[in-house]
C-alpha cells in the first residue's frame, strides 16, 4: 500500500511541470489572440476614420452597393 501511494506521489510530481507548461501555453495563446483582436480593432478604426473621397459620378453606385442588403434586413425584422 505504501509503495502504491509512493508511486502515485511520484507520478503527481512528474506530471506537474507538464500541466504547468500547458497552462502557460494556453495563457500565451489567449494573450496573443487578445492582442490580435486589439490590433484588428485599431486597424478597423483607422480605416473607418479616413475621409471618403469619391468623384460625383460614382456616388450613386457607392451608396447603392449595400442597398439590397439593408432592404433584406428590414424585411427579416
Amino acid at each position: 500500500m505504501k509503495k502504491l501511494f509512493l508511486l502515485l506521489v511520484i507520478a503527481a510530481f512528474a506530471a506537474s511541470p507538464v500541466s504547468a507548461q500547458q497552462t502557460k501555453k494556453s495563457k500565451e495563446i489567449a494573450e496573443a489572440e487578445e492582442i490580435a483582436k486589439q490590433h484588428d480593432n485599431t486597424r478597423r478604426a483607422l480605416r473607418d476614420a479616413l475621409p471618403l473621397v469619391l468623384p460625383s459620378w460614382s456616388l450613386p453606385f457607392y451608396f447603392g452597393m449595400h442597398l439590397d442588403e439593408t432592404k433584406n434586413e428590414k424585411k427579416k425584422k
